[in-house]
C-alpha cells in the first residue's frame, strides 16, 4: 500500500509543477490588476470583444493593464509584447487565426 501513496503523491507534485503555463501572465484582481480598468476592450490578439469567449485574462504592456480574450492570446502577447502592445494601447487588433 505505501508505495502507491508515494506514486501517488509523485504524480500529485508532478502535475502541480507543470499544471500552470508560464507564458500566461499570472495577474488578477487579487494582484490589482483587474482592479484597475484594462486599455482596450477588443483583444489585441484576436479581434475578439473581451470577454466574449469567456472570463477576461489581464496582462500589463508597460504598466498598463491590458485585457485578452482567452489563455491563447495572452500567451501570444507575452511571446511578443512589442507587437501587440501598441495595438492594445489603441484598442485596435492583429486579427491573428486561433
Amino acid at each position: 500500500m505505501k508505495p502507491w501513496i508515494i506514486l501517488l503523491l509523485g504524480l500529485f507534485s508532478i502535475t502541480a509543477a507543470f499544471g500552470s503555463d508560464p507564458l500566461v501572465p499570472k495577474l488578477t484582481a487579487a494582484a490589482g490588476i483587474a482592479a484597475r480598468e484594462p486599455i482596450n476592450s477588443v483583444c489585441p490578439v484576436s479581434g475578439d470583444t473581451v470577454g466574449s469567449v469567456g472570463k477576461p485574462i489581464y496582462g500589463e504592456y508597460q504598466g498598463t493593464p491590458v485585457a485578452f480574450c482567452c489563455k491563447d492570446c495572452a500567451r501570444k502577447f507575452r511571446k511578443h509584447p512589442g507587437k501587440y502592445g501598441p495595438l492594445a494601447e489603441k484598442n485596435q487588433t492583429a486579427h491573428e487565426p486561433m
